[in-house]
């Protein structure tokens, strides 16, 4: 059962990442003009360091490329913060809930290896 829900939980890790590449080769060959002007003269280096997270927050670079407003446009700075706080707590719980997910399907036996003894100078 968790097994099945891990599978699926790196299964839709993977699609999003994948989606994220997708969206950076063509935000680097198609979106970056319009995006920021001044970034087209960034070099290689610019670039590789500016591809995390661009892989990362796709869904935002995508919303704000094709020209819509997204919620911080148009609420302003308290509309940010709100968001901020969101994602904050989102993050926040689901880390704790992965971190205890981690801990209670570790491998079986585990607590039942053998320990070695360090012997003494």
């Amino acid at each position: 059962m968790i097994e099945q829900l891990f599978s699926t939980l790196l299964t839709l890790a993977a699609a999003y990442l994948l989606a994220g590449m997708v969206v950076a080769v063509l935000f680097f060959t198609r979106w970056l003009e319009t995006f920021d002007p001044a970034a087209v003269a960034g070099s290689r280096g610019f670039r590789v360091l500016v591809t995390p997270g661009i892989i990362a927050l796709w869904p935002l670079i995508l919303i704000k490329v094709l020209g819509k407003k997204s919620a911080a446009d148009a609420g302003g700075a308290e509309a940010l913060r709100r968001n901020h706080r969101i994602a904050f707590i989102l993050i926040a719980i689901l880390g704790t809930l992965l971190f205890a997910a981690a801990l209670a399907w570790r491998a079986p036996g585990f607590a039942d290896l053998p320990k070695t003894e360090i012997p003494q100078p």
